[in-house]
């Protein structure tokens, strides 16, 4: 008899222990599972976007990352998303002044680090001057980004991703071409 129960003890104890293990793995799960599209994942961050900020365009820019752009009066954010396994999750945003000297683009730089600890360094704006076709970077380390540019509704977007964290970010060169491949943008500091 004591055997006896000793034995359904011993099986109650070992059922609870994996009843409870796998409502933890469960809740893991679900805590950690993103969204199934960068537009839902975009839906769930305006929790995270200062309250009015009007969404303008959401881009997803490779297979594991997108940027969303939010605009209130004459400031423009950005907020950027990475995908897992799980989905598309929010990594943060960046916000700020634009940098508006020379006229003809309004750029600003943020550098957001990801959970699994990679950098992204992004510079984006707004591009003011219609003759403006195409938008190179080059950093503080000589890497040569050619911005991606974006039509919507409301105004024309910018952004490039660079693969260092650029501090300062005024020291880049940012350049604008017309059609016909001359400079009509230029901002670059003087490189001690």
């Amino acid at each position: 008899m004591l055997a006896n129960y000793c034995f359904k003890y011993n099986l109650k104890k070992k059922v609870t222990i994996k009843v409870f293990s796998c409502l933890i793995v469960l809740l893991l799960i679900s805590t950690l599972t993103g969204c199934n599209s960068l537009e839902d994942a975009a839906e769930k961050a305006k929790l995270n976007i200062p309250e009015g900020y009007a969404l303008v365009h959401i881009e997803q820019v490779s297979e594991d990352s997108g940027v969303i752009f939010y605009t209130y009066e004459h400031d423009l954010s950005v907020g950027i998303f990475t995908k897992n396994s799980f989905g598309w999750d929010w990594v943060g945003s960046g916000s700020g002044k634009l940098v508006t000297y020379p006229e003809g683009l309004h750029w600003r730089y943020t550098n957001l680090v990801a959970k699994d600890k990679k950098n992204l360094s992004l510079y984006y704006g707004k591009v003011i001057n219609e003759d403006i076709q195409t938008i190179t970077v080059t950093t503080t380390q000589g890497e040569t980004v050619e911005g991606k540019i974006v039509d919507t509704d409301q105004l024309r977007l910018w952004y490039a991703f660079v693969s260092e964290p650029q501090v300062p970010c005024v020291n880049a060169d940012i350049v604008g071409y017309s059609k016909d491949n001359k400079v009509v943008y230029l901002f670059s500091q003087p490189k001690e």
